[in-house]
């Protein structure tokens, strides 16, 4: 075994605003967090990747079509490498891994940049969320690159505004009196399976939405007039058309009418609330925060689809104790939710998301991949 050493930590990311917005080129306003993935990676002279982790059981080995589920995104980031030299990586953190915080991307971006250093090359961020983002599209999800862009170029104290048409970002500092909460709905957001299928059924939906506008390619964020324009020239639903069920790695088969009109009108709606929470925390206008916080979980469990009782049961009890606002964060079917507050209330508000299933904290805007 070789003697070279290599040691990364990524973080999760709570999104404050811009939910199912990333994958159609629509603008988004995540934090880093405290809590993290740290990958140490060890060379090898024999060829092979292998990882063990603290979490979960099982192992993994590249040369082996027999590896745990969980290790799923280590073999996707092993895969878009390529040929390389082999590695030992061992897999710790306090991140959870219950989805809704990234840890599937914190583990990606760990996993690449691990390895990449190992082979003395130090990736420049574009690199990296690059390959981070095609790693996790070959683990069969359709998503954008917001996880992977706040993860690689976060700043402590600071959300980051993104945006992907033209790719920009550009740094959102969190008032000193705001508190973000996160709380456990109880309940895993997978992205394996049945539940891979919801959220892609939702990118194939915007897609097909998009065509319907005449939008080529067939991208939402390409639209340039008013939302409410937008979605009354949609019909209810439709039937996305084949070259639409393209993805990555392989297609998305289901060939039932999804309801373009709903979505499109929850992603239109969600992309000026991107705006107006960035506009808000400048201003230090909490209120304003939490009413467009609100505003979005009503659109996600409705138009969206996306929200569940846990969730619901979650951004009841932060709002009846006193948080200015809350929503679920991240994907949806399950995870966390979000809530923000004024300092003076977030204990109160974390002892409540704490009741509904057991696990909630504070979650303080971090720095980035290191």
């Amino acid at each position: 075994m070789a003697s070279a050493t290599v040691t990364v930590s990524a973080p999760g990311r709570v999104n404050l605003i811009g939910e199912h917005t990333d994958y159609s080129l629509l603008p988004v306003l995540p934090i880093a967090i405290q809590r993290r993935i740290t990958v140490h990676a060890q060379a090898c002279d024999n060829g092979i990747v292998t990882a063990v982790s603290d979490t979960f059981a099982g192992s993994f080995r590249s040369d082996s079509e027999d590896n745990p589920a969980w290790s799923r995104y280590v073999h996707a980031a092993v895969k878009i490498l390529g040929s390389r030299s082999g590695a030992h990586l061992h897999l710790e953190g306090d991140l959870p891994p219950t989805g809704g915080l990234s840890s599937s991307s914190a583990l990606t971006v760990a996993v690449v940049r691990s390895l990449l250093e190992l082979s003395d090359s130090r990736p420049s961020d574009d690199h990296l969320i690059d390959l981070a983002v095609r790693a996790e599209r070959g683990a069969g999800v359709e998503g954008g690159a917001m996880d992977q862009t706040v993860i690689v170029r976060a700043q402590a104290g600071e959300a980051l505004r993104i945006d992907f048409d033209p790719p920009a970002h550009r740094p959102v500092a969190v008032p000193p009196d705001v508190a973000f909460v996160v709380g456990y709905s109880g309940a895993p957001a997978q992205k394996g399976d049945e539940a891979r299928d919801r959220y892609n059924a939702r990118v194939v939906g915007c897609r097909t939405a998009a065509h319907l506008l005449g939008l080529d390619p067939p991208i939402l964020g390409r639209f340039s007039g008013t939302a409410k324009d937008a979605v009354e020239s949609l019909p209810d639903e439709a039937v996305p058309p084949e070259g639409l069920r393209l993805l990555s790695e392989g297609r998305f088969e289901d060939s039932s009418p999804l309801p373009v009109k709903a979505y499109a009108r929850h992603v239109l709606t969600e992309a000026v609330r991107v705006d107006d929470v960035e506009a808000a925390l400048r201003a230090g206008d909490i209120d304003a925060v939490g009413s467009l916080f609100d505003a979005s979980h009503a659109s996600l469990a409705g138009d969206f689809g996306v929200s569940t009782p846990g969730l619901d049961a979650l951004v009841s009890a932060a709002r009846e104790a006193g948080a200015s606002g809350a929503r679920l964060t991240g994907a949806g079917f399950g995870g966390w939710a979000v809530a923000v507050s004024p300092v003076d209330r977030s204990p109160g508000v974390l002892a409540a998301m704490a009741t509904v299933a057991g696990e909630a904290f504070v979650a303080i805007p971090s720095e980035g991949v290191r």
